[in-house]
């Protein structure tokens, strides 16, 4: 899956869309977006990879994603962008 840390602009190096496991990714400490690209007959050819996931795979079990929410009230994850369900407390 494709995803992104929407509090970086997507034409920041960390902000680029990257392939991770799930969307909650970029909440995860393990997350860590690489170009893991080489250099092919037209030039650099970019691909932004989870580097963990790349050089040894996803650790088992899933650490727990930590949300950047800046009030309790806040349903949205401002970095991947997840919502809260309705009446779970922050």
């Amino acid at each position: 899956m494709r995803v992104r840390d929407l509090t970086m602009k997507a034409s920041q190096y960390k902000g680029r869309l990257t392939e991770a496991l799930d969307r909650e990714c970029p909440c995860r400490p393990c997350y860590n977006a690489h170009d893991c690209g080489r250099i092919g007959y037209s030039g650099w050819q970019t691909d932004m990879q989870c580097a963990t996931r790349w050089n040894h795979g996803c650790p088992d079990p899933l650490p727990e994603p930590r949300h950047v929410r800046p009030t309790p009230r806040t349903r949205k994850c401002q970095r991947c962008g997840a919502w809260r369900p309705k009446g779970v407390a922050a």
